[in-house]
């Protein structure tokens, strides 16, 4: 009798830790530790409103500097156009006062003009030129140019390309 006592109270143990894990486990698994819909949403709105922030206080700064690499892209092509036209043609280089697109074999989409409409200021004598592009992004609120020359020079400028003289 002693020993089924023994038994039995040991088993009442196991019995019992078992229930207890069980429980615990049981109780872990059913408790939710996540966020509710409510707080996702809030969160969700709260970022939306940063972002719509951020958007409009970059996007018109960072479209006219992107329209402005554009430009000093175009610029840097009609330069390598010339100096290849130049190569051709003992020296010289197309005396107009336009692109001259059809003198240096541009035609179509190989005529840039400027990403707002209008053509690149070009000036030539015939033995050298200046071609420019008014830039958009105004640091400090300083007009500038982006300026290539017949010397070989290309560069921003606070000055206009006007006429063959090179400003840089």
């Amino acid at each position: 009798m002693i020993e089924k006592n023994k038994e039995q109270r040991t088993k009442n143990k196991v019995k019992s830790k078992l229930t207890s894990f069980l429980t615990t486990n049981y109780q872990l698994l059913t408790t939710s530790s996540g966020f509710t819909l409510i707080e996702l949403l809030i969160v969700m709105a709260v970022l939306g409103v940063l972002a719509s922030v951020v958007i409009v206080q970059i996007g018109p700064a960072s479209q006219q500097r992107a329209r402005d690499t554009i430009r000093r892209n175009d610029i840097k092509q009609y330069q390598t156009a010339l100096e290849i036209y130049a190569n051709k043609s003992d020296g010289d280089y197309p005396a107009v006062g336009a692109m001259p697109c059809t003198d240096l074999g541009l035609s179509g989409s190989l005529c840039k003009e400027d990403p707002q409409g209008g053509s690149y200021p070009y000036f030539s004598d015939g033995s050298v030129y200046v071609i420019g592009a008014t830039l958009e992004y105004r640091p400090g609120g300083t007009q500038m140019y982006f300026v290539a020359c017949s010397n070989g020079l290309s560069d921003d400028s606070t000055a206009a390309a006007t006429d063959t003289t090179c400003p840089l």
